[in-house]
């Protein structure tokens, strides 16, 4: 098999879970596990599976399936599917392990698995997976599963990053060639902008994790963090990124909108026409295909906008099964079967915007030979990005932290509030007050 590698802290919540895994131990937990199976060693009882942000159709169908598909190979289970928030969800998944009515099954990003792993909250899968199953997955988003010693996750659906663009804005400024560098970056901005008038570039921020993935493709395999030691602020392409973008808000290139950087401003400016290229990832295109179609069929995707060889962030949902689920046999029979190569290519199908975590469901004519629609040429890409995808950080306990400092300080360099090297100077006392608080020394 080929390779590849936010919510609110509530100290109560912290207190009370702790409290509460310590007391639901032992003999408990085996009676649970007896419980799960019938004397035949079939699976049987509820199941309650959660899912993040993926009510409505197609969804709904499509979950109607997977949970008909397994009642029927296994007649004595019943499944129940509920959709949280993606925003709710953590704080959802905290509060039901206070009490009885704990989910089996759950969707997690691995920012969230990490935060309830941390806390004890999580079943570690290494032994309830067999290795069969864990060789299907492709080896970047798998590992991503794991923290400390434990796995914590399998993978389900990927989003990497690919470049949009608005063609007739390229066209107009006589742009024949997607940039692959900061200084062409730059200059393909400045020509846009100088030619129709607007802004033209947008990077997005969010919460610090996609600055934080755009870092590390800067820094092409250097290092960020060295044993718990920050040291990107000497790394010259990151500095000149900062550099680059703030005097491109400066010039009014970039919006100052971007200041705010989240993925749904970057959305409004670019269906208004007021926006004319970015990198993130291919759901960029969903609302924009329903709102501004004229939009729509002027855009056109491209590889990254960075080095050829430039590693690339891959971003991964996981399902992953809480510590006191009542039905654990259940539970990862479930999260198997829905993370499997055929039902993994049934959801990007319906779903049109993700990639499958299999590398048997990537080996599907829907990837190898594409439309030419936007979405298309958007998902190629972005199977196409893979070769140089991996999880470029490993999941920390204090990442929320490392975002915030990131977010905050790219922010105040954009505005020039802070220099480029203030900023990473910033962030550099940040970073290293977090090792030094959690104890942790990761080299990434």
């Amino acid at each position: 098999m080929s390779k590849f590698s936010k919510a609110i802290k509530i100290i109560l919540f912290t207190t009370i879970l702790i409290f509460g895994l310590v007391a639901c131990g032992g003999d408990d937990e085996e009676s649970k596990d007896a419980e799960s199976s019938n004397s035949s060693g079939e699976i049987s009882g509820d199941v309650t599976m959660w899912t993040a942000s993926l009510s409505g159709e197609p969804f709904d169908s499509y979950f109607e399936d997977i949970k008909s598909d397994f009642e029927e190979l296994h007649p004595d289970v019943n499944v129940i599917i509920e959709d949280i928030p993606q925003e709710e969800i953590e704080q959802k998944v905290l509060t039901s392990l206070t009490g009885d009515e704990v989910p089996d099954v759950i969707n997690l990003a691995p920012r969230y698995m990490v935060n309830i792993a941390a806390q004890g909250g999580l079943m570690d899968l290494e032994d309830l997976v067999d290795d069969e199953t864990k060789n299907t997955y492709l080896e970047g988003p798998f590992e991503a599963g794991y923290f400390e010693d434990g796995l914590y996750a399998l993978p389900w659906y990927l989003t990497t990053t690919v470049s949009f663009y608005n063609d007739e804005h390229f066209e107009q400024a006589g742009v024949t060639e997607t940039p692959s560098s900061i200084d062409e970056i730059y200059d393909t901005a400045k020509k846009i902008t100088d030619e129709t008038g607007k802004p033209s570039y947008f990077q997005i921020i969010n919460e610090g994790d996609v600055m934080m993935n755009k870092m590390a493709s800067l820094a092409n395999g250097e290092p960020l963090v060295e044993d718990g030691k920050t040291v990107l602020a000497d790394n010259e392409e990151i500095k000149k990124f900062f550099e680059t973008t703030q005097k491109m808000y400066e010039e009014g290139i970039i919006p100052q909108e971007n200041a705010e950087g989240t993925f749904n401003t970057a959305q409004e400016l670019f269906m208004g026409g007021n926006l004319s290229f970015l990198e993130t990832g291919v759901t960029f295109l969903g609302p924009i295909e329903e709102g501004a179609p004229k939009i729509y069929e002027n855009i056109k995707a491209d590889q990254p906008l960075s080095e050829p060889d430039a590693p690339l962030n891959v971003a991964v949902m996981n399902f992953s099964i809480p510590a006191k689920s009542n039905n654990p046999d259940a539970a990862v029979a479930l999260a198997e079967f829905v993370t499997n190569a055929e039902n993994q290519l049934e959801f990007s199908k319906i779903a049109e915007t993700v990639l499958p975590s299999t590398e048997e469901s990537l080996e599907d004519e829907y990837f190898k030979e594409p439309g030419d629609s936007p979405k298309d040429l958007a998902r190629a890409a972005s199977a196409e990005a893979l070769d140089n995808a991996q999880v470029l950080f490993p999941p920390l306990e204090n990442g929320s932290e490392l975002r915030e400092a990131v977010k905050n300080a790219y922010v105040k360099n954009l505005q020039g509030k802070l220099t480029p090297e203030e900023a990473l100077q910033e962030i550099t006392e940040k970073w290293d007050a977090s090792f030094e608080k959690t104890g942790n020394t990761p080299t990434f």
